[in-house]
């Protein structure tokens, strides 16, 4: 399937739904959500007026003592009706400036609803599970015979709040919801593609305020190599963009694969630090819903939970 060479973000990916406006809309949306509806003292109105009255008297108080002092070919009069323009103008915006300020000390400003970040989200995810498809199918050419299992079966997205490590370089904003859920602004996120045969995987980072996803990371694990399939609390090390070393404390689902360089793939769905720093909790209902899905696929209906030299039977 043929695509554009430029994608803007992965919302595109929803070509008969994507427009360009909307698309502008979401990824401030994103970002107020986060960082709240009330403007910044430069994004003020009030703020580009008294700037305006400033530059005004600025200009008044110099340039028509400078003319007036170079003995200027043009008339006193004409210099005097300059400053005094320019005198007018400073204090007509500087009144209107102040009354824009008080305006906007009384408006209120509506913060934007977990609703309407999850709607955007959902969408953004949308995009991005067609985006999977390709590039799964594009870069598992050995598996071309399920290609078409891979573009109908239903994923599994699982994502996590990721911004603090050296992988990611942008910054993590974070908020709890009204509803106590943690939402972050950064995401590495996992879509499976669970087939007869085995699943498929693509894995990326994903900034929502910019829409765009990087570093991807394609597998492919057949159900007979898969050893393990766990969701559990564990500690690692980390290091930090400042190239600190500190550790993880995280609840991950995980994959573990004696096949190659499938070893072993995973989400952190909790991480227990974010949790001490802005209160509230992750949400666990697609982890759950994966663990109890992906147990449909092997034998006796149970996820395998082996030792890494172990196999399990081939799957029907």
């Amino acid at each position: 399937m043929a695509r554009k060479q430029k994608v803007i973000s992965v919302a595109s990916y929803n070509d008969n739904e994507y427009d360009q406006f909307t698309e502008n809309i979401t990824r401030v949306r994103y970002i107020k959500y986060f960082k709240g509806t009330r403007p910044s003292f430069r994004e003020r109105e009030s703020t580009g007026i008294l700037t305006g009255a400033f530059l005004s008297l600025t200009i008044g108080c110099i340039a028509a003592p400078y003319l007036l002092l170079i003995g200027s070919h043009f008339s006193h009069k004409t210099i005097i009706g300059f400053a005094m323009i320019m005198a007018a103008a400073t204090v007509f915006l500087g009144i209107w400036g102040f009354r824009k300020m008080a305006e906007e000390k009384k408006r209120v400003y509506r913060p934007v609803p977990d609703e309407e970040f999850d709607r955007y989200l959902a969408f953004d995810l949308k995009g991005l599970i067609v985006r999977a498809r390709l590039l799964v199918t594009d870069k598992t050419p050995v598996l071309k015979a399920e290609e078409d299992s891979i573009m109908e079966v239903e994923p599994i997205v699982l994502y996590s709040a990721e911004g603090y490590s050296s992988d990611v370089n942008l910054p993590l904003l974070l908020k709890c919801g009204d509803d106590g859920i943690i939402r972050a602004s950064n995401l590495y996120v996992m879509v499976l593609f669970p087939t007869k045969k085995g699943m498929y995987i693509n894995i990326t980072y994903l900034n929502l305020c910019s829409g765009k996803a990087k570093f991807d990371r394609i597998y492919a694990c057949p159900y007979e190599d898969v050893d393990s399939i766990t969701y559990k609390k564990r500690n690692y090390d980390i290091v930090t963009q400042e190239g600190k070393e500190v550790m993880k404390r995280v609840k991950s689902f995980l994959i573990k694969s004696s096949a190659g360089d499938t070893a072993e793939v995973g989400v952190d769905v909790i991480d227990y630090d974010i949790i001490d720093t802005v209160g509230g909790h992750f949400d666990e209902t697609a982890v759950n819903e994966a663990m109890e899905r992906l147990a449909g696929y092997f034998p006796g209906g149970g996820l395998p939970n082996k030792k890494p030299q172990a196999k399990l039977p081939k799957a029907d």
